[in-house]
């Protein structure tokens, strides 16, 4: 009997780790993110945020000046249930992990072309909303912050919610009193302070008591990290790490990446994105997309061709990399795809034009921006679904979102490339409900995709078991 006792607990062993095995075995077939609804907006939309629960998502409408509370409860159907004005253009939203409150920033002040040039120093705002009636928010408070503020993202620290701000202080060109275009970043004629990062920490029950706190960004640290106008910081955009202790801002412009500790409220770090080697590309707008030039090498000599200038970036879900967005500015800037950072700066991995290349051979990219940055992946996401991670990065110009295995941040692994609206911008992972929402700004639509794992693994634990 003991003989026999012993022999059925060793199958049960064997049994169990066949089992584990198999729930993290995996799949053999490519998990599919399925488009299931689609949101036209009045007005457009730009950045999307979402709860932790997916129950809310909000989103910037800068046609209306306000900002807009989806309810998300069934997803193939979102619709918008209310809408809150805001004193300027909204630039970003983020809401808190609860879904009750979201904080906007907002353009108050405008320097128009051909116009005569407002204060530069004019403070944009931090707008705060209350979302406990979805239906009817309330803009409970809005609080000075420095001009022009790009990009928010919310985290909390005991009670009160805290705000983490890329200022972007863009430039104002002025040439006899009036406001021109200009392109170059160390133009004489810019009247603009240096960007800045702004903490704002306030008590969502009493949001009028608030505190700010500004962190300065060293040109001699931007010097150091080889950017490229280091008195001219120009933040853009704001990723937390999933334990929101810490916070990336991409330097656009500047071609790089700051890192912030929030818990000690200063900068911890900067690195450069550099440039990308030579890959194949189109760059020439003449009606055929055909990859049959090299890009940088065939770039006319541009001086910063090559270079990825990133704008959106995110943390990968177990926060030891950061993705970035490589956009590009001028004409022939850009990387033309996306690319994966260690913490520290070190290149794990970048697409090497696999996605244009995917685009072409998918009839999605845009010729007639050959000349100028390509595809322009300006959002990207990241998320673990199931027991995988995900990456999803829109491309702007080529209207499409294209998804890549992280699970070995060194060798990710291409998908699938999707439609989506027009000129997508944002981009929020769902992982609590399995959903990825795309905003698109030309076509004003919010675009929502399912993930659909694979049952395989499921199946042969009930092979198993039966």
């Amino acid at each position: 009997g003991e003989r026999m006792l012993r022999i059925l607990i060793g199958i049960a062993v064997v049994v169990a780790l066949i089992i584990v095995a198999a729930l993290q075995w995996p799949e053999e077939s490519t998990p599919d993110f399925v488009e299931i609804g689609r949101l036209e907006v009045d007005g457009n939309a730009e950045i999307v945020r979402a709860s932790a629960d997916g129950r809310l998502l909000v989103y910037t409408n800068a046609k209306r000046n306000s900002i807009d509370i989806v309810d998300l409860s069934e997803p193939s159907a979102p619709a918008v249930v209310g809408s809150v004005g805001v004193p300027g253009q909204p630039t970003s939203v983020d809401l808190s992990q609860d879904g009750l409150w979201a904080l906007a920033t907002v353009h108050a002040n405008r320097s128009k072309k051909g116009k005569p040039p407002g204060d530069p120093r004019l403070p944009g705002v931090l707008a705060v909303i209350d979302l406990r009636q979805p239906a009817a928010p309330e803009l409970a408070a809005i609080i000075g912050i420095d001009n022009h503020p790009d990009s928010v993202a919310v985290t909390t620290a005991g009670d009160n919610l805290v705000a983490v701000i890329a200022v972007e202080n863009e430039p104002v060109f002025v040439n006899n009193d009036v406001v021109v275009d200009a392109d170059q970043m160390d133009d004489a004629t810019d009247i603009s302070q240096a960007g800045v990062v702004q903490i704002v920490s306030l008590d969502p029950e009493a949001p009028r008591n608030w505190s700010v706190t500004t962190l300065e960004i060293p040109p001699e640290l931007l010097t150091q990290a080889e950017m490229l106008y280091p008195d001219d910081p120009q933040p853009e955009f704001v990723a937390l790490s999933p334990g929101r202790h810490m916070a990336a801002i991409s330097l656009q412009e500047n071609n790089g990446i700051l890192l912030v500790d929030l818990a000690a409220a200063e900068i911890s770090g900067a690195f450069s994105l550099g440039f990308v080697a030579n890959r194949p590309a189109d760059l020439k707008n003449d009606g055929v997309a055909a990859l049959n030039q090299y890009y940088p090498a065939d770039s006319q000599a541009v001086e910063l061709a090559g270079a990825r200038i990133p704008d959106g970036i995110a943390f990968s879900p177990d926060g030891q990399y950061l993705l970035s967005a490589d956009e590009g500015e001028a004409p022939m800037t850009g990387g033309r795809g996306i690319s994966i950072w260690a913490l520290n700066g070190d290149l794990a991995w970048n697409d090497n034009g696999e996605i244009e290349l995917q685009a072409v051979q998918a009839g999605f990219y845009p010729d007639d921006r050959s000349e100028e940055k390509g595809i322009e992946i300006e959002g990207i996401s990241a998320g673990r679904f199931g027991m995988r991670d995900f990456a999803f990065a829109v491309s702007e110009r080529g209207s499409f979102m294209v998804i890549y295995d992280i699970s070995n941040p060194n060798a990710p692994e291409l998908l699938q490339l999707l439609p989506t609206g027009e000129g997508p911008e944002g981009i929020v992972a769902i992982p609590a409900i399995n959903l990825i929402v795309v905003a698109a700004e030309e076509s004003g639509t919010l675009t929502v995709y399912r993930y659909e794992p694979s049952t395989e693994s499921n199946d042969l634990v009930t092979d198993l078991i039966n």
